[in-house]
């Protein structure tokens, strides 16, 4: 009864501490700035009001009590961001997608010379941090030209999701059942065998999988600071930085980070259900 007891409570501790920090960005954002500063703080907004979320995107807004709500000096920085960070994301997706698939199959079903030094070197890559490679990268790129563009985040975002995504669908294709030499027998060529037989039976592995390139791809940050800050590259996370130069504008800066957080969210709850078909669906059938 003890235990059940701690368990309950930790569990509490630990939603409040995920949930509340959302939740005061978000009664922030709602907020006038003069309420925002009043002290004890509001527990909820007097006059909630969607004046933040107008200025952040370059429009005023005035109050039912009369109040003009400025437009933010960070707006055209927000709506870039937005537009590069979904750019981005996207095309990380789908590359990250197009290459990990059959490389995770061939890692997973296929057995090659020095496969073992290769999944070793596929690990090394997942686990390394991106700040190590930050220095090299930057000078690589200040030669290439790419410092300041979208293509050149995107190349150097794949270098984080081509190894985690291989790693993590390694294990899901091993543990689908041996379908190819059926397959085989039945007059199909290893590549339609992938497409048409693999593919389907591991839709909710891949799905994930996608799922979470586009979360590592939509919250990227370091090499974004470097690579593209003070550009038209420049990606939404690094957009929001600069709210920190500014004259504070805190209910501002609260609706701008709901901006970040709401595609995660949904993305999360898209997310659930897939990862509960794949504990609830045995691959055999």
């Amino acid at each position: 009864m003890k235990s059940k007891t701690l368990a309950i409570l930790g569990i509490a501790v630990a939603i409040c501490w995920t949930l509340l920090p959302l939740y005061w960005f978000l009664k922030l954002a709602f907020e006038t700035i003069g309420e925002g500063a009043q002290f004890p703080p509001y527990l909820v907004p007097p006059r909630p009001q969607p004046g933040a979320f107008f200025n952040i995107f370059g429009h005023a807004y005035r109050t039912a009590s009369g109040i003009d709500l400025p437009a933010s000096g960070q707006a055209g920085q927000v709506i870039l961001g937005i537009r590069n960070s979904l750019i981005v994301a996207v095309v990380v997706t789908l590359v990250t997608m197009v290459f990990v698939v059959p490389l995770a199959y061939v890692f997973a079903r296929l057995e090659f010379a020095h496969k073992n030094k290769l999944l070793g070197a596929v690990l090394l890559a997942a686990s390394l941090p991106p700040v190590s490679t930050l220095i090299p990268f930057y000078s690589l790129y200040v030669q290439l030209d790419l410092v300041g563009t979208v293509p050149g985040l995107v190349i150097v975002t794949l270098t984080i999701t081509i190894p985690f995504v291989t790693w993590m669908l390694i294990g899901f294709f091993r543990n689908l059942p041996p379908v190819e030499q059926l397959a085989r027998i039945d007059g199909f060529s290893r590549l339609y065998t992938l497409i048409f037989v693999v593919i389907p039976m591991a839709r909710s592995g891949v799905t994930v999988a996608a799922i979470i390139a586009f979360l590592f791809s939509w919250n990227e940050f370091v090499y974004a600071q470097v690579l593209v800050t003070g550009t038209s590259a420049v990606t939404l996370p690094v957009a929001l930085s600069g709210f920190l130069f500014q004259s504070p504008q805190p209910n501002h800066l609260a609706a701008a980070l709901w901006l970040t957080i709401v595609p995660p969210l949904l993305v999360a709850v898209f997310l659930q259900r897939h990862v509960a078909e794949m504990n609830l669906v045995d691959p055999v059938h």
